[in-house]
Order: C-alpha cells, then structure tokens, then sequence
C-alpha cells in the first residue's frame, strides 16, 4: 500500500473508520473524549463494524474515554465488546490499526473532518503513544462505580523517575482550573523550562472566561528578574516574598505537586509528592494564601531592585549581649503573640539557663500566646515537652526536623517585628559566646514572611508524621511489591519448565513410538499438574486485582456448608492418595448440616485452600522426620451467636512466629513454595461474607490450628 497522509471530510471519515475497523488484523485502539462513546452509537455502520471486529478471536481491541455521568451507558455497552479504561480531560479522539491511523476525528454532522495517515513511522508514534495513555489511565468499572456512588479515588504517592515528574506536573498544569505555584528561584528556572508553553495556553483559556488564572510566588533578585517580567508579559500574576518555605510547590483546584527536595538553578525534580487527597490540597493551599498575603507585587519590587532600592528598617546589630538583650525586650513588649524558632536543641537550651521561659512565662499571663519550633529527634522533643510541662504547661511547642538544624534562629512578635539571630558557635555552653550577628527589623512585611514561615513549619510539623509514615509505607509497598514479582517470576519458571520439556519429549516422534501409552500418560499427567499450578498462580492473580479494586463480586446463595467441607475434603484424599506419606496421614470430620447463604464456590475455595496448606505442611514435617504419622482435623460448629465455626488442625511444622504477625497480609510467605496471596484472598472472601478469619500454633508444638466463623440462616 501506498504511503499517504491527508485530511478527510464528511462521508469520508464514517468510510475511513469502517476501512481501519474491517481491515484491522492485529488491533484496533480508539481514544476519545466525552462525547465520543455517544457518537460511535449514534452511526450504525460504526457500530456494527466494531461488533464484527469483536467476532474475530485474532483482533485485539482496547478503548480509553473520559468516562462522565453522560456517558455512562455507552461506556457499559463498549466495555462488553472491548477493555475500557477511563482518563481525565482527554480532548482528541483517535483511532489505529497496526497500518493505519485517523486523528482528530470530528462526528459532528455536517463539520466531520478527520486525518488520515498510513505513514509507519506516525502509526508507530501514535501507538507509543496510546499504550502510554493505556498505562496512565484506570480501569473503567472502577471509574463508573465511583461515579455512581459518587465517590473520588484519593491517591497520595512519590515519584522519582525525571521524565514522569514532567508529564504528571503537566498533566496537572493542563488540567487545572486554578492554578498557585510557589518557587523557590530554581523552581521558577526550571518551570519555566518545562512548562511555560503549557501556561500560555491556559492564560488563552483564562482570556475566555474558562481558567481562573495562574499566581506565582517566588523570591525575585537580580538572577530572575528579567525571567520574572517574560512570566509577567504573559499574563501571570507573581508577588515577591524573600523567605519561601525550602520546598517548592503547586495547587491547582484537583491536586498538588511538592518537592521533596530544594530546587537549585536548573536543577532537576529528583523526587516529586503528588497527591489529589482534600487534607494536603487544603494544607497546601493555605500555606500559599499565607505566602500571597504577605508578598509584595512583582512589579514593585522589580522596580526597586532597578534603581536600587532596598529597605531601610533592618538594624544589624554585631554585638551579642546587645542582640540577646533585644530579643528579651521584644518579648517582654509582645500583646498578642510570640513566635520563637531556635536554630537547634543546644540555642533552646542556652536561653533556658539564661532565662527565657520567665519570659515566655509573663508574656503568656499578659494574654499572648507564645509558640516555640526546635529542631529535634522524636526522643528529644518528647524530653523537652515533658520538662517544660512540669513549669509551663501552656506554653505551645514544636519540632521540625532536625535536618533542619541551622545556624539562624528567628524571633517574631505580633507580626510587626522580627529578630534574626546567628548561632555562630554551637558548641558553646553560653549564648554570648555562642552567638554572633543579628538582624532586626521592624518592617510588617518582613515580620509577616517570617511569621508566615513559622506557621508554614508549624503546620509542617503535625503533618510530617503521617507524611513520613505515608513515604515509609510507600517505600515499603515498593520492597514488597519488587518481592512478589521475584515470587512470581519463581512460580511461573517452576512448572513451565516441565511443561516445555516433557511437551518436547512427547512430540519427539522417536520418543512417541518407543514410549508406551502408560508411560506418555504419567508424562501428561506431570505436564496437567504444572499446567493446573500455572492456572492457581494465575487465579490468585485475578482474584487479588478483583480485591484491590473492590470489584469481587459474590454470587450468594443458601448452601449446607456440610456439602463444600465434604468436596474440598474428597480433593484433599485424592491427593494424600499420592502422595508418598498417603497411608500416614489421616483426615477427620464428623459431618454436620449447617446452612449459610453467602457464595459456595469462594466459601469452598477458601476451605480448599486451607486443606491444602494443612496437607502440605503435615507432608513437609513427616518428609523431613522420616517417620510417624499425621493427622488433619476439621470441625464445623454452631455457637451461640448465630455463627458457625470451622476449624482445621494440622500435625504440620506449624507457623513461622516470624509471619505470624501478617499472616494474612499480601506476599506473606516463608514456605518452600508459593506466593504468600492464598490466605490474602481468604481472608477478604471471609471478611466479604461478614465473617472472621484467625489462626494459631497448637499448643503441644506439633501444627497449627485455623478457625473462620460465618452468619448461619434458620431453615424452617
């Protein structure tokens, strides 16, 4: 086929559609916005193109849409012929086979217009391009359940590969509806290099009344200044404020973006907090209004900076018996509030021999409210917190953390002034020697951005433990995760193995001729039993997505529970029959009918689960002892509370104390074999049903014992 490009109109779209649809012998990928799932409806030959293609087994297709209240049942309907998948604020509509590509597809009648390419290395392009939309997208029935239960997926993580901490800052920059960026001069660099295009194209939409526009923050000097006039031209609105949080940060009106670490001149992102959750939107958004409050116009203080202007309110003072005794003054003069940063735990403790909770003492009875921040370890702080009590239990204090330990400690009193102090010999058990310059200033403005700093790290601290548990957690899921794909990358080559092996032997028409029947049937028994195990790998799989997205569903009935124990039973003596200790492992149960109503495949999927482990385990002890004899017991029960319990007791090796505490977590395994998924699953089937799992070692050393209790209905 020839190659060509070029623009389609009218008829020529709907026929260009049907040819990609019908010639398609591989996949066929649609992308499209809100509007698009209707207009595939909309045009019968359309549709019945793409049921045909649903007809062929060898033709792949996939969809990604903006799924919304109005197009919920278009979306349904496509989910039956195809994956769907759900991404926010999709615009263009496209569509591929492996040859052949149509984009910016126009429905509407009579304006439809499309264009058309066959060129190889565009297709290519352009499914690079759909796989990375499939990656970033979700799952569609997960995005209409939230939809019609009108809820929101809140997501929290950290991302540290470069060039997706791009692409998710413009995501977000694309987005918006509002957008507050706070920069340090670095960041405003390094934002402007990156995403300054796709600002312009917001402050177009903000000219049409459809964006609320873009306010920055940053520290403006002689470095930035003219990148500051580019970014004011354009039309954002920028304030100046010289001391910034160490972070940089953006809020639009659906998530935020920080940084972990500070931003240098063009430096890049090395580790980026993205999350779209309401308490760090929130939290976020008031440290920037703070920031907004207490900035100066850009425009002002470019202008200053231009004719060399610089404030004449700030008093160096080189003498530390002078700078001390001003800051004793300054807080002996507050009304309303104290705010005092110490440079670390040593400053705090000097001024405390010195005197300074007198201070604090008086100024709290003259009706101020006085806050302290030390930098200090958990074990520190909980120290200085418990001996200030015992003296002055009003007094509020903090801790940042202490990396951030510096050589400045700061003094704010009822916003109008500031004192900035320089502990120049830490080490030093006297503050006189201890300090050096100092700074004061009875500016309001510059009293507000260190006020303003002070709360944001005051904010900082009753957020930095669950941030700090949130990365650990996140840290850990990412171990754990790595883990499990090693787990199943091990149980997958263990029975594919054979299955290639003995599959080649049996082909082997030498080997074919020579082996007899009985023979090739042991080798195809070995080959279903690998085959079987790959199928449970696969099943576990499938089962725990399903959990993980609230998405399995239980097909309830009444049921004797009598009957699922008796089956799960009978598979569990066939395979004692097997195996090499099947004549000393006994299996016990005394039937009794108990009526359930819940779904008997899972409830028998989790007895069989736990049978078999009971079994294995009971196996692995008696190979290991050569000798003796085991036993498996199973009980069902009726309690008093309306619930039956059943219970399975095994003579195995019993659990490792060490997986006891996460037995029925993800990945919890220290067996010979498995993934550590099987109990995961039980336990949310259990759960499902109303019911309640638990396990324990026995008591006499030899096995374990695990019970699960369930809802039992009358039968009349």
């Amino acid at each position: 086929m020839k190659e060509k490009t070029k623009v389609l109109h009218r008829v020529e779209v709907i026929n260009a559609i049907l040819d990609i649809t019908y010639n398609a012998e591989d996949r066929i990928d649609i992308c499209g916005n809100s509007r698009f799932p209707s207009l595939i409806f909309t045009f019968e030959s359309i549709k019945k193109a793409i049921m045909n293609a649903k007809d062929r087994k060898n033709t792949r297709q996939r969809y990604i849409f903006e799924i919304t209240e109005g197009n919920i049942q278009y979306c349904k309907d496509l989910m039956k012929i195809a994956p769907t998948r759900h991404m926010d604020e999709i615009e263009a509509n496209f569509l591929l086979n492996e040859k052949e590509y149509l984009g910016s597809i126009t429905l509407k009648e009579p304006h439809q217009q499309a264009m058309y390419t066959n060129v190889r290395e565009i297709v290519e392009q352009q499914q690079n391009i759909f796989e990375t939309l499939w990656n970033k997208s979700i799952n569609a029935e997960k995005r209409i359940k939230e939809i019609e239960d009108g809820t929101v997926h809140y997501e929290t993580r950290i991302i540290e590969d470069n060039q997706e901490i791009v692409e998710e800052i413009g995501r977000l920059t694309t987005s918006s509806n509002e957008l507050c960026i706070c920069l340090t001069s670095g960041g405003m660099q390094y934002n402007y290099n990156h995403f300054f295009e796709l600002e312009k194209k917001l402050l177009d939409k903000q000219k049409k009344g459809e964006h609320k526009g873009i306010r920055y923050i940053s520290n403006i000097d002689n470095n930035n200044m003219n990148l500051a006039k580019i970014l004011l031209d354009a039309g954002i609105k920028i304030r100046h404020l010289k001391n910034l949080p160490p972070m940089s940060f953006g809020v639009s009106d659906k998530e935020i973006v920080a940084t972990i670490e500070k931003m240098d001149v063009g430096k890049n992102v090395q580790s980026l907090l993205l999350s779209n959750e309401p308490v760090y939107m929130n939290h976020f958004y008031y440290i920037f209004e703070e920031l907004w409050k207490n900035g100066i116009d850009a425009k002002d203080r470019i202008g200053d900076i231009e004719e060399g202007i610089e404030s004449t309110s700030i008093e160096i003072i080189p003498n530390p018996t002078y700078s001390i005794r001003r800051a004793f003054d300054l807080i002996k003069s507050a009304d309303k509030e104290v705010l005092r940063l110490f440079s670390s735990v040593h400053a705090f403790r000097r001024q405390v021999r010195l005197g300074i909770m007198h201070l604090f003492k008086d100024a709290l009875e003259g009706g101020a409210r006085v806050r302290i921040l030390i930098p200090a370890d958990q074990k520190e702080i909980i120290q200085i917190v418990n001996e200030v009590n015992l003296v002055l239990p009003q007094l509020d204090i903090g801790s940042v953390d202490k990396s951030l330990e510096s050589t400045v400690g700061i003094l704010v009193v009822d916003r109008k002034e500031s004192l900035i102090i320089e502990t120049k010999h830490d080490s030093k058990d006297n503050s006189y020697d201890a300090a050096g310059l100092a700074a004061y200033s009875n500016s309001k403005p510059i009293a507000l951005a260190y006020a303003s700093i002070f709360d944001s790290l005051w904010k900082q601290t009753e957020q930095h433990q669950k941030l700090s548990k949130m990365y650990e957690e996140l840290r850990i899921h990412n171990i754990v995760q790595k883990e499990f794909i090693d787990v199943a990358a091990h149980e997958l080559r263990t029975p594919i193995q054979p299955i290639l092996g003995l599959t080649d032997i049996l082909r082997s028409s030498d080997n074919r001729d020579r082996r007899s029947i009985a023979e090739q049937d042991e080798l195809l028994d070995v080959i279903m039993r690998n085959a079987k195990r790959l199928q449970r790998l696969a099943d576990d799989i499938l089962d725990v997505t399903k959990i993980e997205s609230e998405s399995l569903n239980l097909k309830k009935g009444v049921f004797n529970l009598n009957d699922v124990i008796t089956k799960a039973i009978d598979d569990v003596i066939a395979k004692i029959a097997k195996s090499q200790q099947g004549d000393v492992i006994k299996l016990l149960y005394q039937p009794r009918d108990i009526f359930i109503e819940g779904d008997k495949a899972r409830i028998g999927q989790v007895i069989s689960n736990i049978l078999n482990n009971a079994f294995k385990f009971t196996e692995a002890k008696l190979n290991k002892e050569k000798g003796g004899r085991g036993a498996i017991n199973i009980t069902a029960e009726k309690i008093d509370d309306g619930r039956a319990v059943v219970s399975i007791n095994d003579t195995g090796i019993g659990i490792d104390p060490g997986i006891m505490p996460r037995l029925f977590e993800k990945f919890a395994s220290k067996s010979f074999q498995g993934t550590g998924l099987g109990l995961y699953i039980c336990k949310s089937i259990i759960e499902s049903h109303c019911g309640r799992i638990w396990a324990e070692n026995n008591k006499d050393g030899s096995g374990a014992t695990f019970y699960f209790s369930l809802p039992i209905i009358k039968i009349k």
